[in-house]
């Protein structure tokens, strides 16, 4: 669990709070008023580079009178778009004891056999969308690829998600080894090529077969003469 310090702010000071080096925020939830907060910009960014999108948080938020703890996640980020810092940051507190929707990272470790021989690993999901209570969703999920070979994949179904259920089907493909471009095309020739020697092959003896029934028509022919 990550805990970050912020502080509850009067609503509409927002410009005022970037000026102080800080971030102007929002916490909320389907169970609590929506609450405005400042959180240090050092801090938040700090912050950033150790969580995912489905981490727990921890805030704990300094009030006039006290100061309070609350289990978030990290909701939205508005970044400035020329100098990319954080403008406003929403968290959201959930019920919990009552699931929520969320999409948990994927984090590929190991190199598969199928690139060691030339394949190209293929991730089409970097996140999976869980359904389940708070306390339950990870941080990321690891999948290990290194025993993927050419043509093989990981599969939904492979992946033990814990106690939450996965939103995705059992049978959609997560990651795979796909073969090159370019390999594909030579192997794509290869069977055209073989089955073009098939058939030149059949087109001779059906040649031959029919040289022999007009021999064998001649030599009767012969005989009967």
């Amino acid at each position: 669990m990550h805990t970050l310090e912020v502080k509850t702010r009067t609503a509409g000071k927002a410009n005022a709070i970037r000026q102080q080096g800080a971030v102007p925020g929002i916490v909320y939830g389907p169970s609590i008023e929506s609450m405005p907060i400042a959180v240090e910009r050092h801090a938040l960014l700090g912050l950033f580079s150790q969580i995912t999108r489905s981490s727990r948080i921890t805030l704990s938020i300094a009030g006039e009178s006290e100061t309070k703890e609350m289990d978030v996640f990290l909701k939205v980020v508005d970044y400035d778009p020329i100098t990319d810092e954080p403008k406003h940051v929403d968290f959201y507190h959930p019920d919990a004891g009552h699931p929520v929707k969320l999409d948990v990272p994927v984090k590929i470790v190991g190199e598969p056999k199928g690139v060691k021989t030339g394949g190209i690993l293929n991730v089409l999901f970097n996140t999976i969308p869980v359904h389940g209570l708070p306390k339950d969703i990870p941080n990321l999920y690891t999948i290990d690829v290194s025993g993927l070979d050419m043509g093989e994949g990981i599969h939904m179904r492979d992946i033990d998600l814990g106690e939450v259920e996965s939103m995705l089907p059992p049978e959609r493909t997560v990651v795979t080894v796909i073969a090159p471009r370019g390999l594909m095309i030579e192997e794509e020739e290869e069977e055209i090529e073989g089955e073009e020697g098939i058939e030149g092959e059949e087109g001779i003896e059906g040649e031959g077969a029919e040289t022999e029934e007009e021999a064998a028509e001649e030599e009767t022919a012969s005989e009967g003469e």
